[in-house]
């Protein structure tokens, strides 16, 4: 299978890497806008360098696609690749609002092309937990809370990736880009379809145009509710970030500790369960499993349609933020 990889500036691209190499796909180009990413990557894949994306899908018409990009750029790549009919993985937010994923989504059913989205949390271990609760206990789960905090917005320029503190090729700050997988998350435990979104923002610590901390509320009036909580408020350390999180139901509290998660039931022994909860490791999962629904063997796990879902919180959110008030979705 030949592979290309588009616009491999991104952050997330190291993250694929090594699975990408040991995958026994054949990757035949990349492409970047910059000279310095495109010769190392390059050399590490063997493989030809493009600077302009458009040439290198034109010239090497290549089986399938990983494509990154920035945020404003992600609709043009998207629908260029929709229109040729090539399968491909997009990074989230996938464009700069809900209506460029809304249209990459109607294009793809019409075209009939394999779109993937690496949502990842999906495919990790918490989830696995999760889902196994619900079918094997019966969990039934009433309200989540999900804490995710990461570097200082600053880290962005240390990485050829200044385009992420510009609203207008990002699309926003912490909110977009690290909300959708926790809004993904929450909407598929809201033990009703939500209805009510409150949100806020502020850029108050680093003072930058994007905003460095997110607050979202989403609820349903026939009851439920989950609130998400994401920033660039973690300092530049050995530690990563902060990821943490609780969740609840009448027979169980699942809540995030150092070693992995604690379960709480009535009556019984805490039951400690040591799992990584790191989300970098779950990139490579994912290319696996990308691989795997290309070859027919798995089914799509987390598509365009499961980022639409996720975008229309985004933008509600921040609607509510800017004006200070409920929306109703």
């Amino acid at each position: 299978m030949k592979i290309a990889l588009l616009e491999i500036s991104h952050w997330h691209f190291p993250l694929y890497i090594e699975d990408l190499l040991s995958s026994g796909a054949e990757i035949i180009a990349i492409s970047d806008k910059n000279e310095k990413v495109r010769n190392k990557y390059g050399d590490k894949f063997n493989c030809k360098t493009y600077t302009d994306w458009r040439h290198l899908v034109n010239e090497t018409k290549p089986d399938a696609i990983f494509a990154f990009g920035e945020h404003h750029e992600m609709l043009e790549i998207g629908t260029s690749l929709i229109s040729e009919g090539i399968p491909f993985s997009i990074e989230k937010p996938g464009g700069i609002c809900l209506s460029d994923v809304i249209e990459l989504n109607k294009l793809a059913k019409q075209k009939n092309v394999l779109v993937s989205v690496p949502l990842v949390q999906r495919f990790g271990p918490l989830k696995s937990l999760i889902d196994n609760l619900i079918k094997e206990e019966g969990a039934f789960f009433t309200s989540t809370s999900w804490r995710f905090n990461a570097g200082p917005p600053q880290r962005y320029s240390n990485i050829f990736c200044d385009w992420m503190l510009n609203s207008e090729k990002s699309g926003g700050g912490c909110l977009i880009n690290l909300a959708p997988h926790f809004i993904d998350l929450a909407l598929n435990l809201m033990p009703h379809k939500a209805d009510l979104i409150f949100a806020q923002t502020d850029s108050l610590l680093h003072r930058t145009e994007i905003e460095d901390t997110a607050t979202i509320c989403i609820s349903s009036k026939k009851g439920g509710r989950a609130l998400i909580e994401t920033g660039y408020n973690f300092p530049d350390s050995l530690s990563k970030r902060e990821y943490s999180f609780s969740l609840v139901s009448k027979n169980h509290y699942v809540q995030s500790n150092a070693d992995g998660v604690c379960i709480v039931r009535p009556g019984k022994a805490i039951e400690y369960i040591e799992i990584d909860l790191d989300s970098d490791p779950l990139y490579g999962v994912y290319v696996e499993s990308f691989f795997e629904t290309l070859l027919g063997n798995k089914e799509l796990r987390s598509g365009l349609s499961d980022l639409e879902d996720a975008m229309k919180i985004v933008e509600l959110a921040y609607a509510s933020a800017g004006s200070n008030q409920s929306i109703a979705i």
